[in-house]
């Protein structure tokens, strides 16, 4: 009987074996797309079939089979210089965003081929970004547009940014003169804004006794001391002025850009803002310039919106 037994649970040790072999048995084969032949690899296995990922191969490579990644860049020189060093002049194109909040530019080097070159698809995965940045003068001017400041805090910005105001004070375009003439503007000069600065600034402990518009476009306001023994003057407000200041970082063009002087007010004094008019129009001037940079620059076409991803 013991000697039945052995043989028998050797028999059983043996197909066991044999069993396990199949089921660990691991094969490689290759199919192909039949739309276009395209090979893959996939892997056959007692769990069934399953494509193998190209990217495993990629670690025991010497080099990469193709240009991949995305450079960003500071300055517009470093974009055009590095789209001119990989661009292919049948498959590179830039692509704009024209959205102030986001103004960026792209290149894609293996972007589509043209119908004339056989119209070979590529990856789209070689680029090379600048995001436009913005100049601290228009980060300053437009963080506080719109926005009303205690006239200690008023003061102090014009004084602040007094190198920005524009002395000559000439709107730069027919919509801009059609804007003052509407309004019945009075444009105010560096040193105007500058006395303003330093009225604003004597009476800021000062209780406002009257304000009122004037027909040549100015404001007045007539401020009553706390002190017993100082007299109240009256403040003439202008209601514009103009800056000339960069839309973007590091460019060496300047833009005009008309702002409305207000005030109101307030329980606890008057407050002081301005808006900036139509800045809009700057940016899109300035966006403009830099995009037919890059296209003369470069030889590249420029779409304006986005590529696929």
């Amino acid at each position: 009987m013991s000697e039945f037994n052995a043989r028998d649970a050797g028999h059983l040790i043996k197909e066991a074996v044999e069993a396990a072999g199949e089921l660990t048995h691991v094969t490689t084969l290759e199919i192909n797309d039949p739309r276009d032949g395209t090979p893959a690899l996939v892997v056959v296995s007692s769990n069934g079939v399953h494509t193998l990922d190209p990217g495993t191969f990629d670690k025991y490579r010497l080099a990469p089979m193709e240009r991949a990644g995305t450079a960003k860049w500071t300055t517009l020189e470093s974009f055009i210089e590095h789209t001119n060093r990989f661009k292919v002049d049948s498959a590179s194109a830039v692509f704009a965003r024209d959205d102030m909040a986001t103004a960026k530019l792209t290149t894609i080097f293996d972007y589509h081929q043209g119908v004339a070159d056989g119209g070979d698809r590529a990856n789209l995965r070689h680029r090379a970004e600048y995001a436009f940045p913005f100049s601290d003068q228009w980060k300053a001017w437009h963080g506080k547009d719109k926005e009303p400041m205690a006239m200690s805090d008023f003061a102090q910005f014009l004084e602040d940014r007094i190198v920005d105001i524009d002395a000559d004070g000439v709107p730069s375009s027919d919509e801009a003169k059609a804007f003052v003439a509407a309004i019945n503007g009075k444009m105010a000069s560096p040193s105007k804004l500058i006395e303003l600065a330093r009225g604003l600034q004597v009476y800021e402990n000062s209780v406002l006794k009257e304000a009122r518009n004037l027909s040549s476009g100015e404001g007045q306001l007539t401020f009553e001391s706390t002190h017993v023994d100082a007299d109240g003057k009256p403040l003439n407000i202008p209601n514009l002025f103009m800056i000339t200041i960069p839309v973007f970082a590091r460019s060496p063009d300047y833009f005009r850009l008309l702002a409305r002087l207000r005030y109101r007010k307030a329980p606890g004094g008057v407050v002081f803002w301005y808006e900036l008019w139509r800045a809009d129009l700057a940016f899109e001037q300035a966006f403009a310039a830099a995009c037919d940079q890059v296209k003369e620059q470069t030889g590249l076409p420029l779409f304006v919106g986005a590529a696929e991803a």
